[in-house]
Order: C-alpha cells, then structure tokens, then sequence
C-alpha cells in the first residue's frame, strides 16, 4: 500500500480485486433495483420486460465471480469452524496450507476451463436466445477471469503462509 495525501492507496493485485468486488456490489445494487421495479410493475397489473429474468442470472454469475477473489481475502468463505476451531496451532496451519493448495489447483482447474469454454463461444458464435439476443462469448468470460483472480489469491494466502513462520494469531 501507497500512503499519498495522507490516504492509503491500494496497488497492484489488491487493487484490481477491489475493483471486481466493487463492480460485483454495483450488480448486486442493479439486481435488487431491477427486480424491485419488477415486482412494483407487476403489482401495478403491467406487463413486465421479458429480459428481467435472463440478465439478472447473467449478474448472479457475474457477481460471483467478480467478489470471489475479495471475499478469499477478506477470509469470508465458509469454514468448518467447529473442526478447526479444536485443531492445535500448529495443525491449524498445515490444514490452512492445504486449504490454499487445493483451492488454487480447483481455481486453476476452473480458470483453464473457462477460458477452454470462453474460446470456443467466441470461435463458433453461439449466442443465447431468451428474452434478449446476445452472444454467449462475453457472458461466460467472467468465470475464467474470476478463476485466475481467485487462484493468484490462493497462491498468495498461501506463499503468505509458507513464508511466515508465525501462527494465525501473529497474522
């Protein structure tokens, strides 16, 4: 972090998850606006838009992927915490270490099959038909982007972790 006029500035990779996590509170903010509004129109006996359903799916996958990264972080993924809470420090650790590799090898895995899948919307055209007609390419490109992001995060909790010799209290 960057101190400049007398504000902490993030840089880097911290800067760019906050930035998707934003982004993804900016889609949970239009959702909840979107249906709002919809329910009020349908209350008041009009027809309501048909595209209302499809795009707010395309922003539940969309916030989901954009917040991941962050909410890893912020360490706001669910735990087990009634194991590990009896777990000595020491073993602790070692559960956390593996905690953060296999978290990134499912990341990694998802990344690499997101962007396979990404690739081949884009090559072939395939667009989705519901409400709205749109290309499938950008809708899908979220999950490779939230994979990698998610994955640098695990492997940073984790080099974090290999390189600290302190416990999770010292953190």
């Amino acid at each position: 972090m960057a101190i400049k006029n007398g504000k902490m500035r993030k840089k880097g990779f911290d800067f760019i998850i906050e930035s998707l996590a934003y982004l993804a509170g900016i889609i949970i903010f239009a959702i909840a606006v979107i249906v709002t509004l919809t329910a009020v129109v349908r209350y008041l006996g009009l027809r309501t838009p048909i595209w209302v359903h499809q795009w707010t799916e395309y922003g539940l996958l969309w916030f989901t992927f954009l917040g991941a990264a962050w909410l890893l972080r912020e360490g706001g993924h669910i735990r087990i915490d009634t194991l590990i809470s009896r777990l000595n420090q020491n073993r602790f650790r070692k559960v956390e270490i593996m905690d953060d590799i296999l978290g990134f090898i499912v990341s990694a895995i998802i990344f690499c099959f997101g962007a396979l899948h990404s690739i081949d919307l884009y090559q072939r055209g395939i667009m989705e038909v519901k409400g709205t007609t749109v290309p499938k390419f950008p809708l899908f490109l979220i999950i490779p982007i939230g994979g990698l992001a998610l994955s640098i995060q695990f492997g940073r909790q984790f080099l974090k972790k290999i390189i600290s010799k302190s416990g999770p209290e010292d953190e």
